[in-house]
């Protein structure tokens, strides 16, 4: 009986008292159990909508501004002299080396009749040539609009392969139908790309047409390779085509798993972009979390609330402390740091996480700096690269277009620097490189727009300057350059640039930036062949006119 003696009887004060705790402690503990699965399942919902978004937006971002540069490139090379003048020899040479430094798996000339006359295809044993693509889309298209234009996925004649083709026309003097150059892409490495741009998602995304064939992830179902397996089951597409809400979209995927899905419009309304996540994967984290919450609330339930309140206050203040940092760091404050004396009286833990993230904050910040430094600057010559001269290039020449201001470009290519490779070898070419670029940057002015174009060429945007100001800048740089040599202790190499100039206004084929840079490229082309070691200026009626 001496077992007993220590139960609270029910009629006993410590029995009701005891009783009374337990319920008390049972209604607290519904109190907080149920408001917090509440909220942590509305949060998790709205946190896995929010990441979807990101990675919607993300991937949105990235893939058109992929379509945009691949169509860019196809048109810029459908405007070479050499392609608009059928120099087939010239023009193949081009695309074939053109295709190895991009993402083309292809490069197509279409003559105006529809026949290829060349391809890059090597790896098979026939290539496309004399193939009649007179009735393919891409061609008609770009033949009746004479506009670049980006196809759905079709099956290469020549490689049998479902591909992406982007195409642009070739237009002769008169603005006539010429022909067409188009590059094509496998959906390979466009599922590539998105697969490899998912970096900490569950996820995954693929893009349909409007026809509900799928772009990418072809192999969804099975290995066959007909075209029903690429058409998305309809309440998929239908989902795709009328998706407008900003909640995330339930229903079961094309291997009949319950997933969490949003759409995005891309390439103008042409493909969709979805973004799935299998609902276990999405409510994973939410469920763990529902464990730790309930046995903390069992183990909670027996401290006192003062306890709780102050344990809660030593656990909130610092990391609320952390909350705003990486609230500042996702805003771009990259120079937010936490005040570290301030978090003194709390736990180590807390204070070397801050210190961690300070350390984190600063290294974001330098590696920050330092990739928009690399990705606009060539590490060779310390100037602006071809990129950022397209990028900015053309905000220049609006701006100037804008203010009804003169533009110039000057573009200039050192004279027999294959020579210079070939003679004394490729690491007294990069210091000839670096002491011409050094050259130039002392020869211009501080608003001109310097930039390695490529190899050897280089290319000034001169902003506000008519062609008589860009000759004498061009002429300056071209005096500079001969008569400083390249010296070392070994070597002493004489060197001598040949300049094309071009403005916009002077001739009336130069109505963008582009163009602008073409027609530089034209006049120092003259240069070159007229002798080297000169200066040309663009004319619409002759295209280098001596100085």
């Amino acid at each position: 009986m001496r077992v007993f003696r220590n139960i609270p009887q029910p009629n006993k004060i410590r029995g009701q008292l005891h009783r009374a705790l337990i319920l008390i402690t049972f209604i607290i503990g519904l109190c907080i159990f149920i408001p917090t699965l509440f909220i942590e399942f509305r949060q998790t919902i709205q946190h896995q909508n929010e990441e979807m978004v990101n990675y919607l937006n993300a991937q949105t971002y990235f893939f058109e501004s992929w379509l945009t540069e691949r169509s860019s490139d196809i048109h810029t090379i459908a405007n070479l002299d050499f392609v608009k003048g059928y120099h087939y020899e010239k023009a193949q040479a081009f695309f074939q080396d053109f295709k190895d430094k991009t993402d083309f798996t292809d490069l197509i000339f279409v003559n105006k009749d529809g026949i290829v006359q060349f391809d890059t295809v090597t790896e098979l044993t026939t290539n496309g040539t004399g193939v009649n693509v007179q009735n393919r889309e891409y061609f008609q298209i770009a033949k009746k609009t004479q506009q670049p234009y980006i196809t759905d996925i079709f099956i290469s004649k020549v490689t049998n392969q479902p591909i992406v083709a982007f195409a642009s026309p070739i237009l002769n003097e008169q603005q006539e139908f010429n022909g067409v150059v188009f590059g094509t892409v496998n959906v390979q490495v466009i599922n590539q790309y998105l697969h490899e741009s998912r970096v900490g998602f569950l996820g995954h995304a693929y893009i349909l047409n409007q026809n509900g064939m799928m772009l990418t992830e072809l192999n969804v179902r099975n290995n066959d390779s007909s075209s029903e397996q690429f058409i998305v089951d309809e309440h998929i597409l239908d989902f795709a085509v009328n998706n407008t809400a900003n909640d995330l979209h339930v229903y079961k995927d094309m291997n009949g798993k319950w997933v969490f899905a949003k759409s995005k419009p891309i390439n103008q309304g042409k493909w969709f972009i979805i973004s799935e996540i299998a609902l276990f994967d999405a409510l994973k984290p939410l469920i763990i979390r529902f464990l730790l919450i309930a046995i903390c609330i069992v183990i909670g339930s027996f401290f006192t609330i003062r306890v709780m309140l102050q344990l809660s206050k030593k656990i909130e203040e610092p990391i609320q402390q952390l909350l705003t940092g990486v609230g500042k760091v996702q805003q771009g404050n990259y120079d937010y740091q936490i005040n570290e004396h301030q978090l003194a009286p709390y736990a180590q833990e807390f204070q070397e996480l801050c210190s961690s993230f300070n350390d984190m904050s600063t290294k974001v910040r330098q590696d920050t700096i330092l990739l928009k430094e690399l990705s606009i600057t060539c590490q060779l010559t310390k100037l602006y690269n071809r990129r950022y001269l397209i990028e900015q290039g053309e905000l220049v020449f609006e701006k100037c277009l804008e203010d009804e201001n003169a533009c110039s470009c000057i573009a200039i290519d050192i004279d027999f620097f294959k020579k210079v490779n070939d003679t004394y070898g490729h690491l007294i070419g990069d210091e000839v490189l670096k002491h011409v670029a050094n050259i130039i940057s002392n020869s211009v002015r501080r608003v001109d727009l310097i930039t390695r174009y490529g190899g050897e060429e280089f290319v000034i945007l001169s902003p506000d300057t008519t062609i008589e100001s860009a000759i004498k800048i061009a002429e300056r740089v071209r005096e500079n350059v001969e008569a400083n040599p390249y010296t070392n202790d070994h070597v002493k190499i004489n060197v001598t640039v040949s300049i094309g100039i071009a403005e916009y206004g002077r001739a009336s084929d130069v109505a963008t930036f582009y163009e602008l840079l073409d027609k530089a490229d034209q006049a120092l082309y003259m240069a070159k062949e007229s002798g080297r070691n000169q200066l040309r200026v663009y004319d619409s009626t002759k295209v280098g006119t001596n100085i």
